[in-house]
């Protein structure tokens, strides 16, 4: 299970409707709540946007809206207002800002910025920027920071740049070379300021800001602040702050103030930083750092004043509901009403929480958002009411509609993704399932390690189209765009049927969707690499796993925690980790042990730091769910590929249901067992993308 969204910011090493619903409209109105009272008085700001980042590699980046004036909160609101976009917004949302009339994302590893009209959040176009990160505005232009190489670890990784761009034309007009991994920026006069971390760099970290002159758009200087610097606010006084984030290791965090008129360090203050925006005369900051001694994380809200630059309250939140907040995330503060927004990250994988506290520290209410909720923008003007459209006029609803099965094998999230809650049966686990992945839900579920295993079904039968990949399964595999074979893939294969008999259920014949180790194993371009590690790369048709339910639950890390037989004379123990000490085991199922059989995967993790430190879970060349990233061409399938029992090639029109299980039996280390996960799955024919097959 890897969970990259707010571990790979860090360092890249630490990654209910059940049933056939008919005529759903492809693209599903966003979730709205009334969350506070309407206020029909509101001043200049009629709401804000809030970006979810998403998990790295799962394109889930998303956009919620908050209306003062109705109190309503919006999750999800861009696809149903450009049910056109077919990626949506894109893989990793970094930031967000309002400029005139338009609003800007950043998508980080889209490497692309979206922008789109503010009163309508409808595209208006993109730019394209390698590895972008953050974006500032000045006089009609716009600057953009780029890590201008790949998302990888990498000592030699190359200086980063700005681009800038045009806003009326919306063309880049010129790039300026900076530090390394350049990350927030500042305009003071004439001048940009860039937070330089080289965090692909670690543990040789980036320790300056360089500053730009904008006429000449060429770098003046570089100011030697601290190691790894983020993010930056600029004062009243021609102080700019500056974060360093340390090296999560002996040098902690800390916040600097640079003097802009002379572009020296004035002050630091021994303060941890995850976060911070200004509003006034006041700094406010949290921070999540961790205590290397204690081996814990300790939260902090704090709050600095600017006129007198020092530590005036180290606990913002007044009434004791910090203790809900597991992990912070975003930080802003509404410059009329004073209000607190706090966002909460939680488990990184399912949707997190906004809390609004007023001026006080007061909670005064909080909200399900999208994942990894990370950038507030506020805005001027209030959102229009959405037009009713969907993609083309057509009427299928591409996504999953009805859950038939959900059977995990034991994995350290499974009674999580889904959440399972004292009294669940098999029915209700489905219906969580179904409310997880189905109709464009975009959450996740985790099927375990070996052989666990979900089955869903769709409102109609999805077409075998001659020479065209026929559906895209959605999970959350990360791969290094310079070596592509490597990074964080946990394949599942594939099954697929007809309802041959018509009585709307999963009973008649399956057959496997045949990847790239079905047909060749040696083939795969990590296979020499694994059998040198010692790793067992064979493929198994005939593969059979048990595992035996625990004498009683650890509530502890546990190395031989959950026992496991299989049919090849081997045999082994599940690893409870520190991170997740719930149950592993399936808890609705009640049995001693669980069995599962079908075809097993070469073992694809490696630890190429032979200390159990960094582990390379490598792709399959194609065929295989949560093997490849969603916007990458090898997570959408051809029914063609399909084989039966004795592996020859079948025929079919078209499939009605999907089963997809774990096909690796594999523990890596504290990343815990190779485990499928599932996010949705997509009719690429009704979405309207023609993809070429092999």
């Amino acid at each position: 299970m890897k969970t990259f969204g707010k571990l790979l910011a860090i360092s890249l090493i630490a990654l209910f409707l059940e049933g056939c619903r008919e005529n759903i409209d492809p693209i599903l109105p966003p979730e709205n709540s009334v969350v506070t009272y309407p206020d029909p008085m509101v001043g200049d700001v009629k709401g804000f946007f809030l970006l979810n980042e998403g998990n790295m590699g799962s394109n889930k980046a998303s956009l919620d809206y908050f209306d003062y004036e109705s109190g309503e909160y919006s999750c999800n609101i861009f696809p149903q207002r450009n049910p056109n976009v077919v990626k949506e917004l894109g893989d990793v949302g970094n930031d967000l800002q309002v400029y005139g009339e338009r609003l800007y994302a950043v998508i980080n590893c889209s490497n692309l910025i979206e922008i789109m009209e503010l009163s309508t959040a409808k595209h208006i176009g993109t730019v394209s920027i390698a590895n972008c990160r953050y974006i500032t505005f000045d006089k009609g232009f716009a600057y953009v920071s780029s890590y201008a190489g790949p998302v990888q670890i990498d000592p030699n990784a190359r200086p980063g740049k700005i681009v800038k761009i045009d806003t009326a034309t919306l063309s880049i007009v010129g790039e300026c070379v900076v530090g390394y991994q350049p990350e927030e920026m500042a305009v003071v006069g004439n001048k940009l300021y860039v937070a330089n971390s080289g965090g692909y760099r670690v543990p040789n970290y980036d320790t300056t800001v360089s500053v730009i002159d904008l006429e000449t758009f060429t770098e003046l200087k570089r100011i030697e602040v601290a190691i790894n610097l983020h993010r930056l606010e600029l004062d009243r006084y021609g102080y700019l702050w500056v974060s360093s984030r340390g090296d999560y290791n002996d040098k902690q965090s800390a916040l600097y103030a640079i003097d802009t008129r002379t572009d020296e360090v004035a002050l630091k203050l021994d303060l941890p930083v995850g976060n911070m925006t200004r509003c006034g005369d006041s700094l406010y900051v949290y921070s999540n750092a961790f205590d290397k001694q204690a081996q814990k994380h300790n939260i902090s809200y704090a709050i600095v004043n600017l006129a007198s630059r020092e530590v005036v309250d180290r606990h913002f939140i007044k009434d004791g509901t910090e203790s809900q907040i597991v992990v912070p995330y975003g930080v802003a503060v509404n410059p009329e009403t004073r209000e607190i927004l706090v966002t909460d990250a939680g488990d990184y994988v399912t949707p997190g929480k906004l809390h609004c506290y007023n001026a006080d520290g007061v909670r005064q209410w909080s909200v399900t958002t999208g994942d990894i909720p990370a950038h507030i923008a506020f805005t001027h003007r209030r959102l229009k009411p959405a037009e009713q459209t969907t993609p083309g006029g057509n009427d299928t609803n591409p996504y999953i509609t009805s859950v038939f099965d959900y059977r995990p094998a034991v994995g350290q999230f499974v009674n999580e993704l889904p959440k399972y809650e004292a009294g669940d049966t098999q029915e209700k686990m489905n219906a969580k399932v179904l409310a997880a992945i189905g109709n464009n839900a975009r959450s996740q579920i985790s099927l375990g390690g070996y052989g666990g295993y979900v089955i869903v079904g769709f409102d109609h039968t999805i077409p075998n189209v001659s020479g065209l990949r026929d559906f895209r399964v959605l999970g959350n595999a990360f791969c290094n765009p310079t070596t592509p074979v490597g990074g964080s893939c946990e394949p599942g294969i594939i099954m697929v049927s007809r309802d041959d008999n018509g009585n709307g259920q999963p009973d008649d014949a399956w057959y496997e969707i045949a990847g790239s180790a079905h047909r060749n194993v040696k083939g795969e371009a990590f296979y020499d690499i694994a059998k040198q590690a010692g790793l067992d790369v064979e493929f198994y048709s005939d593969y059979q796993i048990t595992y035996y339910r625990p004498t009683s639950e650890p509530d502890e890390p546990t190395i031989e925690y959950i026992r496991w037989t299989d049919n090849k004379q081997s045999e082994g123990y599940c690893i409870k980790n520190s991170t997740h000490l719930q149950p592993y085991f399936p808890q609705w199922i009640d049995a001693e042990t669980l069995t599962f059989s079908g075809s097993r995967l070469p073992q694809n993790g490696i630890d190429t730091s032979g200390k159990e430190t960094n582990f390379v879970l490598y792709r399959f060349a194609y065929g295989y769910a949560d093997n490849d990233a969603n916007t990458n061409v090898e997570s959408a399938i051809d029914i063609d590929w399909a084989v039966d029992s004795e592996g020859k090639a079948v025929s079919l029109n078209g499939i009605d249901f999907i089963k997809i299980y774990s096909g690796v039996n594999q523990q890596n280390g504290w990343i815990g067992e190779c485990s499928t996960e599932i996010s949705g799955i997509e009719d690429l024919h009704a979405l309207g993308e023609r993809i070429a097959t092999r």
